[in-house]
């Protein structure tokens, strides 16, 4: 089983885009793609999913993770809905980046533009299990404010834990 990412961090982009991956994600991205160990460069290979424009967040997969989302969406039929939405999302609406020997993932100037990312920009980088979702600080992800009003209607005493004994029944 791949190493999950975990916790928040907070990160500054620079005036060329840079952007420094905590010690504890670049981990998990370096474990996360094979190629790592056998690169002469020294770079982690990894996939930003920018998804469409109402997207106000990128995720960012391991090699590893994005290659398991790419053989279940291989095992849908050939031109269903699902597999060409999920294609379009993960495929055509994704680019490959690498994390420098320095640590730094560089962001293009487009995903910094779509983002609001400027120089000194501090981003958050929130931990989603297999991928990190990267976020303006000033703008919640549109998917966790949808997120919350779930959690809201099962009440704060409620423990979302319970669903755990679902996914041992499926």
């Amino acid at each position: 089983m791949a190493r999950k990412f975990r916790g928040t961090e907070h990160v500054k982009v620079d005036g060329k885009g840079r952007m420094s991956i905590p010690a504890r994600l670049r981990r998990v991205f370096d474990a996360g793609d094979p190629g790592f160990a056998a690169s002469a460069t020294g770079r982690t290979q990894l996939v930003a999913v920018y998804g469409p424009e109402w997207w106000n967040w990128i995720e960012l997969y391991s090699i590893e993770a994005i290659e398991a989302i790419d053989e279940q969406i291989d095992r849908l039929p050939r031109g269903s809905q699902e597999r060409r939405w999920l294609e379009l999302l993960m495929n055509g609406q994704s680019t490959d980046l690498e994390i420098d020997r320095e640590g730094r993932l560089v962001l293009p100037l487009k995903l910094r533009e779509k983002l609001g990312f400027t120089e000194g920009t501090e981003t958050v980088f929130e931990s989603r299990g297999d991928y990190v979702q990267v976020y303006h600080p000033d703008e919640r992800p549109k998917d966790v404010q949808a997120l919350e009003a779930f959690a809201e209607s099962h009440g704060p005493e409620f423990d979302p834990r319970v669903f755990l004994q679902q996914a041992d029944k499926g």
